[in-house]
């Protein structure tokens, strides 16, 4: 076999030199079919020889990019042989290439990241491509024609030239991460206990959360009830069900115990059924960590409890889920691609955060809230499913109930969110206290997000799994996307910065399951300088308002100290300290929150006119009098503020999209080193991009829409005008999932945030058809109802 090999490369180099590019071709394919179980890795190459063998060009040209394409394939193997040749062949051939004018690249060749380019000779004007592409979309494009021409038109910064595309060797062609150059800093050999940590206000929440699930559980449940009823009687020769007027709250309260009671058969249940899973065994486990062994025992021993339940996922992404009801019935499930990605020590410390959660009982609320939350997401994922079989009415039906029931799956998890964020800020403050290697546990967290996006990018959309198990995962797949960008450590030091040093960052991340991984981070690097380690990452001190961590702040409380992490020895710190000014009295942070920061101002509105009321009835006015004590007021003013709040922030949060602002496929890993920069701070760009998401009724919303680039993944939001709905008229429009997989023009706005994401203002594609995001009008139509609301509310109440 090896000698059949090495006569083809042979073979086939003979033939390059000659230019015989047919007989090349067969012999590289030759090479091709023997490497392509090692190849698998290569998630584009059969779209690029499809694209090469099929492309409307001359047959020399796409003789010679196919060449040039089955060489960079080949320069992924792992064969030494094949690797060595295939990068010299890809360099003799870009050489090659060096010779020929740029001129016989037309915009109308197909290049190697698989966009076909425009045609440079059509007419400008409404007659061009945007004339075309309005015409198949049904829409004008409403003033911004002329940027949309010059995005197509601009071949230097949209269109990248034939020469440039045969010099990038990894251009949409490998994604997967390479291993960083981590610095390996070493674990603490002997280290003395952290300071103590107060768990009064950590227990607080957890059962803070556990009352708001119930509260949110039995409104919903009598929402249901209320509704049913006034639907029956409504309808002709119908009763209403007379139980559903009975108080229903000792019922939920029995239901919600037995789901507790089962929570983890249950959910054992739901993760073999749909995922695969199965145990794991300790020979298994101590094949890939030694270490993780030892400290599942000494945990068990010390806490004299039985040893966790183990399993294991068979999927590629680096997950690790810990649920159950007791200690002794806790489970800790991980995944294959953890084991298989992160080192002996790494894996051992994951373990530890997880065992954290069982020395804290967090998993116990957690698992129920998981609980609860699966059954609608499982309602969506089979809904969805069916719908994508069925004729147009039953399509219908099953749109509206399979995002009704993911609408219902995001609210269950919201009381869970902050009880999330802290719970792993302890896991691994344990984790370290357990394993006394921080910085393992920071290569293991970095290596879980960089899995989490190679998965993606595998599956060229969001598992369900990721998805609906991201309340118990080590990172959200969010952060992993935004993280994926990142490809050293500098970068990543860079990057994150932002969460520790913007003033806003943690009043942006509220609304998250999982904290910001650089605050998380850096309070890693803090326990590793408090035991005189040298850090895995340099990351800046954080200097947020105290009310991080929930109450677990740096601060005394009588006799006890509560550290959430320890204090840092000034000689450590030095210059990476950074002043920090209050985020309140920031005019983007303002914008930022003004729709929230308007329901404030119409509750000062409605108590001022409550106060005008009040002198109208010291004074017999009577016109006046009825605003005293009206809550009505108050319920309308709330939403009028909110109204207000909106329009000021449109205009900050949509700025015009201009040829002399816009950046041109700028690098992320630099738009992620502005460590200032908030959502509102709208930077506009323009992108050549892959579009990735789930097909069909499950991603109707485009709740799953992902720009793949060469360097990595950024979500992306794009609201169209009625969603995806027009696809249940076949042929009435165009939309945004008919660009899925697919290589795309975007323009928009870049966001950083505590995620970070693409709002897109067009999606176009080659053939010059535009996908239109409607999200300022989107937002104008619903300040503009939110104040039609608070006035009908005022007006009926006189």
């Amino acid at each position: 076999m090896a000698g059949e090999l090495e006569s083809s490369l042979k073979a086939a180099r003979e033939a390059l030199q000659q230019g015989d590019y047919p007989t090349a071709i067969s012999y590289l394919k030759a090479v091709y079919q023997n490497e392509i179980n090692d190849l698998s890795q290569v998630r584009v190459q059969g779209e690029f020889l499809a694209r090469t063998e099929n492309s409307e060009i001359s047959r020399e040209l796409a003789q010679f990019n196919e060449v040039i394409t089955l060489c960079q394939i080949l320069s992924h193997s792992s064969n030494p042989q094949v690797k060595e040749w295939a990068v010299c062949a890809c360099a003799e051939l870009s050489d090659r290439d060096r010779t020929k004018s740029v001129a016989d690249a037309t915009l109308t060749e197909s290049d190697l990241t698989g966009f076909i380019a425009f045609d440079n000779k059509e007419p400008k004007g409404n007659e061009g491509a945007e004339g075309q592409g309005d015409k198949d979309d049904g829409r004008g494009d409403n003033g911004n024609s002329e940027l949309s021409h010059s995005f197509v038109a601009t071949g230097h910064s949209f269109v990248a030239t034939h020469h440039s595309l045969l010099a990038t060797d990894h251009s949409f062609v490998a994604t997967h991460h390479s291993p960083l150059n981590w610095r390996q800093a070493e674990r603490a050999k002997r280290w003395q206990a952290l300071p103590v940590v107060n768990l009064i206000p950590f227990c607080l929440l957890q059962g803070g959360s556990a009352i708001a699930l119930f509260w949110l559980v039995r409104a919903l449940i009598e929402f249901a009830m209320a509704f049913t009823n006034d639907l029956l009687v409504k309808l002709p020769y119908l009763e209403p069900f007379q139980p559903f007027y009975h108080d229903s709250t000792q019922w939920i309260v029995l239901i919600l115990l037995l789901l507790l009671g089962l929570s983890p058969w249950l959910l054992d249940l739901i993760l073999r059924l749909f995922y695969g899973l199965k145990p794991l065994s300790l020979d298994t486990l101590s094949t890939h960590s030694p270490e993780a062994i030892r400290v599942l025992q000494r945990f068990s021993r010390q806490r004299k409890i039985p040893l966790p339940q183990l399993a294991i996922l068979p999927t590629s992404a680096p997950l690790a889920l810990t649920y159950g009801n007791l200690r002794r019935t806790a489970r800790i499930v991980v995944s294959q691609g953890l084991l298989e990605q992160l080192a002996d020590d790494e894996i051992a410390t994951i373990y530890a955060a997880q065992l954290g959660h069982i020395s804290h009982w967090d998993f116990v609320i957690m698992s129920l809230n998981m609980m609860i939350a699966q059954l609608p997401y499982i309602v969506y994922r089979l809904v969805s499913q069916w719908g994508d079989k069925t004729n147009s009415f039953l399509r219908v039906i099953a749109v509206v109930l399979a995002h009704f029931a993911y609408g219902i799956w995001f609210l269950l998890s919201l009381p869970a969110f902050w009880l999330s964020q802290l719970r792993i800020y302890l896991g691994d403050r344990v984790s370290s206290e357990i394993t006394g290697n921080p910085n393992a546990l920071i290569r293991a967290i970095i290596k879980v997000c960089q899995g989490i996006a190679d998965d993606i990018q595998q599956q060229k959309q969001t598992s369900w799994l990721l998805e609906s198990w991201s309340l118990l995962s080590v990172v959200s797949y969010q952060q992993a996307i935004a993280v994926s960008n990142l490809h050293s450590c500098d970068e990543i030091e860079a990057a994150l910065a932002w969460d520790c040093l913007n003033p806003g960052s943690y009043w942006l991340n509220i609304n998250n399951a999982h904290p910001l991984i650089g605050d998380r981070l850096q309070r890693l690097t803090r326990i590793a300088y408090y035991w005189r380690l040298e850090t895995e990452l340099n990351l800046p001190r954080s200097q947020k308002s105290k009310v991080v961590g929930a109450g677990l702040t740096n601060k005394p409380v009588g006799r006890r100290i509560i550290w959430i992490t320890p204090p840092v020895p000034q000689s450590q710190v030095g210059s990476q300290d950074s002043k920090i000014k209050n985020p309140l009295v920031s005019r983007p942070f303002l914008l930022q929150t003004a729709p929230y920061l308007g329901i404030f101002l119409g509750l000062a509105l409605s108590g001022l006119l409550w106060l005008i009321g009040g002198i109208g009835l010291m004074f017999g006015i009577a016109q006046l009098t009825w605003m005293w004590g009206d809550w009505a007021i108050v319920i309308g003013c709330l939403p009028i503020g909110f109204s207000i709040g909106t329009f000021i922030r449109i205009n900050a949060f949509f700025p015009d999209i201009k040829p002399t602002t816009g950046l041109n496929n700028p690098s992320l890993s630099d738009l992620l080193a502005n460590s200032t920069t908030i959502p509102v701070n709208s930077q506009p760009l323009r992108l050549q991009a892959k579009l990735l998401g789930r097909t069909g009724i499950s991603n109707w919303l485009g709740q799953d829409l992902i720009v793949q680039l060469p360097t990595g993944l950024v979500k992306l939001h794009h609201f169209s005008w009625l969603g995806s709905v027009s696809h249940l008229w076949r042929g009435t429009s165009f939309n945004f999932t008919d660009l899925l997989g697919r290589y795309i023009f975007i323009t928009g706005w870049f966001r950083r945030g505590a995620t970070v994401w693409i709002d897109s203002d067009t999606l176009r594609t080659s053939a010059g058809k535009i996908s239109r995001s409607e999200h300022p009008l989107w937002s104008t139509l619903v300040a503009i109802a939110a104040a039609a609301w608070g006035l009908y509310a005022i007006a009926i109440s006189r």
